[in-house]
């Protein structure tokens, strides 16, 4: 019996054993695999953004509305910066969750002091990729929480009190006081950051765009990724009880009840990965503040991964939403967004792409170039694209396809530009004007210049827009700061309040050498 007791014991200890290698190997296995350091304390900063100023539908909306463009001036120039590092985004939207801060005044709507502001050394410049409002950053309560802007300048010296924000569509600024809060570490965070790209401003219609006045060299990422099956997202949106359903023309749709609806994409080699989940119920009339959050909460719903997953464009009905990667956005299937929100009176549609960005690979070296901004102007134009028809330019990602392994992408960086509504890249404009190009010979003309792109016409078109704009404005809304009473105070005033002593030599310095070059939209383009 001793030896019987002895063998069970033995065989018990080499079990357990076993099992505690295994579970050990597993753990290490996870560490190594989510150690990139573009991840770390993302967790943290997520669960941070919850605040008692957002109503508990919204919570953790806040995180999809960070900005996507961070810029600082270094020793008087302009840089673009990244930190692989750290989210400054997420810790921008952290600090402006800590701190407590004024009412929302309107300051001004003129074009030079905006230009002035633009061009303020004192504060870092935090940008998002297009419009969005206070709501979806301090809450809706507060008084002209429905005001839009597209940028917030977070003043450098901790002495300064005030944060900025603005609008490019109209010259729009307004500000907040900074009550209780400190921006200090976050400057800190900015001005360490490594990854620079020094840059000046190009005017587009309504859009201040970075103009890059060399060729860039953007890091080439690939990842290994997967894709959710059509039952995950059907149990996920449409709950257990849900029936399925083929069209004549072979369109595949999950429903459950009257109002839910999932169509999903074909199989086999057609399978582009895109799902349109439909809800029919009674929206009614909404705010666009209301919008931003509403399609918010349903990309929520969807399961996809959210670390990098970010508002990108509210286009109408329609808020769009990409993953951004290293500060760059991520185009699926050519030049579509990862998923996109339309809000009508009786149906919110969602369309998205089930691919997931799981594992990032080591980065190996490889970059692509990218051309300067005035080269890419000059290939645009020679395929008949004129620079004042086009809407916004980004570097973003484009996903290519492992020939090898079907879970293995690279995103490879191009330019992408919006064009009448649509997004495509440089080659894709190309191909799409050729294809559709008269057989004549005609040739482009040879007039453009790019760096005096002199949109004065175009400039002082928005700058009349702008003021009619904000005359209505003023008349639907409480009556600004005397600041902004006149339009002719609005300068002086603007640039007493944004450019504190004892400063304003070298804010004045800014603003001569802004206004100088005014009469061309790429500001300090030459």
């Amino acid at each position: 019996m001793k030896f019987k007791f002895k063998f069970k014991f033995g065989d018990f200890l080499l079990h357990l054993v076993t099992t505690v290698v295994i579970a050990a190997s597993v753990i290490l296995w996870v560490m190594v695999m989510t150690s990139d350091e573009r991840f770390s304390k993302i967790s943290d900063e997520t669960a941070a953004q919850d605040s008692p100023a957002v109503k508990t539908r919204y919570r953790n909306m806040r995180g999809f509305y960070a900005p996507s463009q961070v810029y600082v001036y270094v020793k008087g120039e302009r840089y673009q910066v990244h930190d692989p590092k750290r989210n400054l985004s997420l810790k921008f939207v952290q600090n402006v969750e800590d701190a407590e801060l004024g009412a929302i005044e309107k300051v001004s709507t003129d074009a030079a002091a905006y230009r002035k502001l633009l061009n303020n050394q004192h504060y870092l410049n935090f940008a998002y990729p297009d419009q969005v409002n206070f709501a979806v950053l301090v809450g809706s309560t507060k008084k002209n929480a429905s005001r839009n802007f597209n940028r917030v300048f977070v003043p450098v010296k901790s002495s300064y009190r005030y944060l900025y924000f603005a609008n490019d569509q109209g010259n729009k600024i307004y500000r907040t006081k900074i009550k209780k809060g400190n921006f200090a570490q976050l400057v800190k965070y900015v001005t360490a950051a490594k990854e620079r790209e020094k840059i000046s401003f190009l005017h587009l219609t309504n859009l201040y765009v970075p103009f890059y006045a060399k060729p860039l060299k953007i890091k080439e990422y690939s990842y290994l990724i997967n894709y959710s099956s059509r039952t995950y997202f059907a149990a996920k949106l449409l709950g257990s009880d849900y029936r399925k359903s083929v069209s004549k023309q072979g369109v595949t749709t999950y429903s459950s009840g009257y109002s839910l609806r999932l169509q999903v994409p074909p199989s086999g080699k057609q399978n582009d990965h895109q799902y349109v989940y439909r809800v029919y119920r009674k929206m009614g009339k909404m705010s666009f503040s209301r919008q931003l959050l509403e399609s918010a909460s349903y990309v929520k719903r969807l399961g996809l991964s959210e670390q990098d997953l970010r508002f990108f464009e509210a286009d109408g009905q329609q808020v769009k939403y990409v993953n951004y990667i290293e500060g760059y956005p991520v185009f699926v299937n050519g030049n579509q967004v990862q998923a996109s929100v339309t809000c009508e009176k009786d149906l919110v549609s969602v369309g998205f792409n089930s691919m997931n960005l799981q594992i990032p690979i080591p980065y190996d070296g490889r970059e692509t170039t990218l051309p300067k901004t005035a080269d890419l102007l000059k290939e645009l134009d020679q395929i008949g694209i004129k620079e004042s028809e086009i809407r916004k330019i980004v570097i973003g990602y484009k996903v290519v396809q492992d020939k090898k392994r079907g879970d293995l992408v690279t995103l490879v960086p191009t330019y992408y530009i919006k064009v009448a509504g649509e997004w495509n890249t440089l080659s894709g404009w190309r191909d799409a004007r050729l294809s559709n190009a008269p057989q004549d010979n005609e040739t482009p003309s040879s007039s453009y210049s790019y760096a005096s792109s002199d949109d004065s016409s175009a400039e002082s078109a928005a700058d009349s827009s702008s003021a009619s704009s904000s005359s209505s404005e003023a008349a639907k809304t409480e009556s600004a700061p005397a600041s902004s009473s006149s339009s002719s105070s609005s300068p002086a005033s603007t640039s007493s309040e944004y450019e504190q002593k004892p400063d304003t030599g070298a804010a004045a310095s800014s603003s001569s050498s802004s206004s100088a070059s005014s009469s061309s939209s790429a500001e300090g383009g030459k």
